[in-house]
């Protein structure tokens, strides 16, 4: 019937609507995390700024570089 249709319609456009703000959030997300990634990197380049490429990496920024490991392989995960 022609409110059956209506009704069915008016379900799609309210799932469009979901997945939209759905997309919305995500990209938000997304955005925070790439700029927490920015940081995190800048700080570990300055930390290391006066190293020179063969030098050692200490057991600080060893353990700073698996954090920031660990939490890239959480954000994966989240965004999955």
């Amino acid at each position: 019937s022609a409110g059956d249709m209506k009704l069915h319609l008016q379900h799609l456009l309210d799932s469009k609507e979901k997945q939209l703000q759905q997309a919305g959030t995500f990209g938000q997300r997304v955005l925070a995390q790439q700029m927490e990634l920015e940081e995190r990197i800048r700080e570990l380049q300055e930390v290391g700024a006066d190293k020179s490429e063969e030098d050692d990496i200490d057991a600080e920024d060893r353990e700073r570089y698996q954090a920031l490991a660990d939490t890239v392989i959480a954000w994966d995960s989240e965004n999955a």
